[in-house]
């Protein structure tokens, strides 16, 4: 019959003790003065952690055990000849990691962006993404103009990312370029291991979904109007069919059909790369009819600064992000209360897009006055209305 251990002789050791007039227990796992000391209010607590302690130093023990012979004999004198230098074996790997040739090679920052780019564009990525990734690690690679791949560690883009500034989101979107870039490294062998991996992931908080008013939207379309109408079309559709920037911005007249009230918005210009129709609306309709053509661009050229100018006349600064196609959402989803057709006209894949976002944003009575924005031609007056005008009597 085994003996059961005697509770004085087990580890880590428990002890009541008296810590700022408060009775607590004391589990103390340190070993040869290294580990964990904690301190528990209850018996039960104290005990529970104890437990933990003594199986995970089981564990760790058999998985040493299950170490070769040899391996075990390398690490102890591997650790020994470490001691003068107060490193460890980790420490040992990690400046081989950074130093030894990688198995795929050296590449420098620089020469691995170049590759990088090369292939995601091989791989029919779209210039938009190739040349935002082209600026952001153009950047990167400035900062480290001789230095590899392997030599680049976690602290070196923490540091860059710092110094980069800018809001959290900037952030978030800059260390997620900089991970791709190592991936890429990883997989071609250039490196070992990726140093973003060992940065905070950051959390971006949730912002509540913004919206144009219907004055916001009556005052910009009355700018663009006031700037002779070049960038109604690009606006109108904006706000009344919600398509991206992108989208609208490569439409041309061809694909816009007034009489059938249509718009094709073809596959290379959708996010989702799937050639889609948007139904027009009676006032978009209205909105487009004085500017149609049978082709040529809907957008005029330098429309991000045109856009920009607008916006400032019709007082609507800053500006939400997304707001033409995030009001387009809301007031759609007010006025027809059927997800399945607001997901179908902004594109997005049924389960992928959250509607309740936008559920809240609109009451059915705005939604109305919103659908029927007119033009002042279409009613024959001096100013943009919201919907039938009484004749003068």
């Amino acid at each position: 019959m085994k003996k059961r251990p005697d509770k004085k002789s087990l580890w880590p050791k428990i002890t009541q003790i008296t810590n700022h007039g408060n009775a607590v227990f004391l589990v103390d796992a340190r070993i040869k003065g290294k580990g964990e000391r904690r301190f528990f209010e209850t018996k039960g607590d104290a005990d529970v952690w104890a437990r933990t302690q003594r199986i995970r130093r089981i564990n760790e023990g058999y998985a040493g055990g299950a170490l070769p012979e040899r391996l075990r004999v390398e690490a102890r004198e591997c650790q020994r000849r470490l001691k003068s230098f107060g490193t460890s074996l980790t420490d040992a790997v990690d400046y081989y990691l950074r130093h030894a040739t990688p198995a795929g090679g050296e590449r420098k920052i620089s020469e691995l962006v170049v590759e990088f780019i090369a292939a995601k564009r091989k791989a029919g990525r779209r210039e938009e993404y190739l040349r935002i990734q082209a600026s952001v690690l153009g950047l990167f690679s400035k900062k480290f103009p001789e230095a590899h791949a392997h030599e680049i560690n976690s602290h070196d883009v923490d540091d860059w990312l710092t110094a980069r500034g800018g809001t959290l989101r900037t952030r978030s979107n800059y260390q997620n370029d900089v991970r791709n870039l190592f991936n890429f490294a990883v997989k071609h062998g250039y490196t070992a291991s990726n140093p973003v991996d060992k940065l905070e992931k950051i959390t971006l908080d949730q912002h509540a979904v913004e919206i144009l008013t219907i004055e916001q939207v009556r005052k910009l379309l009355q700018a663009a109007e006031d700037a002779k109408g070049a960038m109604t079309p690009f606006i109108a559709i904006g706000l009344f069919a919600g398509l991206r920037t992108r989208e609208i911005a490569g439409l041309d007249w061809k694909d816009v059909s007034i009489a059938e009230k249509a718009i094709t918005v073809q596959d290379a210009k959708t996010k989702t790369r799937a050639r889609r129709i948007v139904e027009m609306s009676d006032n978009l309709a209205a909105w487009l009819l004085p500017y149609s053509a049978e082709f040529g661009p809907v957008t005029p050229e330098k429309y991000r600064s045109r856009f920009e100018e607008i916006r400032e006349v019709a007082g609507i600064t800053p500006w939400p992000r997304n707001a033409m196609r995030r009001s387009a959402a809301g007031y759609h989803i007010a006025a027809h209360s059927n997800e399945m057709l607001t997901q179908a006209m902004l594109g997005h894949e049924l389960g992928k897009m959250l509607i309740p976002h936008y559920r809240e944003l609109v009451k059915p009575k705005d939604a109305a006055r919103y659908w029927k924005i007119l033009p002042p031609a279409a009613m024959g007056a001096g100013k943009i209305t919201t919907g039938k005008q009484r004749r003068k009597k």
